[in-house]
């Protein structure tokens, strides 16, 4: 499971203040806190080193929350990257448009520690849940690759006996084929 000393966590906002809040809070609960100011300096770090999970604001200069959202989603690397997009503006309206871009959660501003620990934890459970499934379902793949080409040998080798069998007797070539 992931835990608080393993979790990389990424805050993104344009506002110093904010940042150094949240990564304040993060890093005295035990996470590993990177900041970006912008959401493309955000999309490059994640480039070079996915986190575990994103605290994004919405209302940044250049590309937008949302507009960080909707690429990391698009993205086969990120698109299960959980991602709480942080709000002061009417949660209400910018819950519907962070859903359909893809986001995990919200959170409003001014940021209530419990809230923020709650939710970050909650999240980083489901990732580890979806972690492991994805290693299963690849291991799955692989021992049904291994299946697959232990059949076609099988199959190979019964073609063989067959063809065998037009020429010798039963017995014959089954003392070949073994």
């Amino acid at each position: 499971m992931v835990d608080s000393k393993q979790a990389k966590i990424m805050v993104v906002d344009d506002t110093p203040a904010n940042v150094k809040l949240l990564v304040d809070l993060l890093e005295v609960s035990g996470y590993a806190a990177i900041a970006a100011t912008t959401g493309e300096e955000a999309l490059g770090l994640i480039a070079d080193e996915v986190p575990d999970l994103v605290l994004l604001d919405i209302m940044m200069p250049g590309m937008s929350g949302y507009e960080v959202c909707e690429k990391l989603r698009a993205d086969p690397v990120t698109e299960l990257l959980p991602i709480v997009l942080c709000t002061s503006l009417d949660p209400q309206k910018e819950r519907i448009k962070g859903i359909e871009v893809g986001a995990d959660d919200f959170i409003t501003k001014p940021i209530n520690r419990a809230e923020l620990m709650a939710r970050v934890k909650s999240l980083l459970r489901i990732k580890h849940l979806q972690d492991e499934v994805h290693a299963q379902a690849s291991e799955l793949a692989k021992w049904n690759e291994e299946l697959e080409m232990r059949v076609n040998e099988q199959v190979t080798q019964l073609e063989r006996m067959g063809r065998l069998k037009g020429f010798f007797s039963p017995q014959l070539a089954q003392a070949i084929v073994e």
